[in-house]
């Protein structure tokens, strides 16, 4: 029988939580940015990033914490991005 690894998801979330962090005060310093205005812009570029960050954080926690592997069951259609 095969020894199974154990992970502290705790841990791991910690490790990876530094990008989450970053993302966070970019979207805090473009709200200052806009300088209390109703509507802020971003580049298109930008947010796709933001999103991507956020897909793989949540893919890793959900593969650690035992969740779903996207890989096999719903695998998301991948889209060309036009630049």
């Amino acid at each position: 029988m095969e020894a199974k690894s154990e992970v502290n998801v705790g841990k791991f979330i910690g490790r990876r939580i530094s990008q989450l962090r970053i993302m966070t005060r970019l979207m805090e310093h473009e709200l200052e940015a806009a300088k209390g205005a109703r509507e802020v812009s971003m580049e298109r570029q930008l947010v796709e990033s933001m999103l991507d960050t956020l897909e793989v954080f949540v893919d890793d926690c959900e593969s650690v914490a035992g969740g779903r592997d996207r890989s096999k069951a719903d695998a998301k259609p991948v889209v060309a991005r036009l630049n």
